[in-house]
């Protein structure tokens, strides 16, 4: 008997809903940053900043592709993408948006880890690997943003 066929069905389709669930929390999580991030680019004023300037436009699109992969996988996976991104506005100066999205990815880089740790239970095994190359992802943006920031 293999592995797959002593799984309980029903500890399963529970298990594959929380993680549907976990993936549309971190969908939202992904749109709502590359939002603020566009927006704050278009907020980031004179010469000093221009490397978080150009730090937000860049990081616009790899946030897309996150929301994207992330949308897939939830079809995939059997469910539907439901949108529902936080709207606050961003705060208006260059060190206080740094520090909210250093936190935000520090945040991120939890949620992706956890992902990946469910995906794992399911084996679900590129899931769970991507879920990790996304955690290291988000991580290195907060690191680059400590590095802006001078921490």
């Amino acid at each position: 008997m293999n592995a797959q066929t002593t799984v309980d069905s029903s500890a399963t389709s529970t298990s594959t809903e929380a993680l549907i669930a976990g993936l549309n929390d971190q969908l939202n999580r992904e749109i709502t940053t590359f939002l603020r991030y566009m927006l704050q680019a278009a907020q980031v004023k004179g010469a000093a900043w221009e490397p978080v300037r150009d730090l937000y436009l860049s990081e616009v699109v790899d946030e897309v592709g996150h929301a994207q992969y992330l949308a897939n996988q939830i079809i995939a996976l059997g469910g539907t993408p439901k949108l529902a991104p936080d709207l606050t506005p961003p705060p208006e100066g260059v060190g206080e948006m740094l520090r909210c999205d250093i936190d935000a990815e520090a945040n991120d880089v939890a949620h992706y880890s956890h992902l990946a740790k469910m995906a794992g239970e399911l084996c679900l095994s590129s899931l769970m690997m991507k879920m990790e190359e996304q955690a290291a992802d988000e991580d290195e943006h907060r690191q680059t943003m400590q590095r802006l920031l001078g921490e």
